[in-house]
């Protein structure tokens, strides 16, 4: 779970942000059933100049891997977990700290087949390096990216974060 200064930090960075300030006043900002939104988190997996993304079903769009986080687990683990799940790649964080490379607000259209309507995900990125290959546990088409080809602007920012922050 997020601790109390790491939560202070998020409102702090988004104090101007409505969307943001709501999902963060609920008392279980992590919770899907929080119908305006909730956090959520990415892990961005870089090798070789090159960045795994994920294809997304329901937004159609090639995306870093990520998801909801679970009871009990923590944004970092959230992240690890979602890139084993989506990819079957085991990976770990980059750093010894657990700083974010990015945080995004954006909207999910509404889902019929979850019988979601439409909300937001605040969604904390990671930055992860891969370690070994495992079983694959979803059915998403993945490929690694070489970061010419990516044109998502936020995994771009990402990128950018993340090389500004191990320079």
């Amino acid at each position: 779970m997020l601790n109390e200064q790491w939560l202070n930090n998020l409102l702090l960075k988004f104090a101007l942000d409505a969307r943001a300030l709501e999902i963060l006043k609920n008392p279980n900002p992590f919770s899907r059933s929080t119908l305006f939104g909730h956090i959520t988190s990415s892990g961005l997996v870089i090798n070789d100049n090159k960045a795994l993304l994920v294809f997304h079903p329901h937004l159609s769009q090639w995306l870093q891997p990520g998801g909801h986080i679970d009871d009990g687990e923590s944004p970092a683990e959230a992240a690890i977990r979602e890139v084993y799940e989506e990819t079957g790649l085991l990976c770990s964080l980059a750093t010894n700290n657990v700083d974010l490379v990015d945080v995004d607000i954006h909207p999910i259209p509404a889902n019929i087949k979850k019988n979601e309507c439409q909300h937001w995900h605040m969604d904390l990125c990671f930055l992860l390096t891969p370690k070994k290959k495992l079983i694959q546990l979803e059915q998403l088409d993945f490929e690694w990216f070489s970061f010419d080809r990516i044109i998502n602007t936020r995994i771009l920012r990402a990128i950018k974060l993340a090389q500004k922050n191990q320079d």
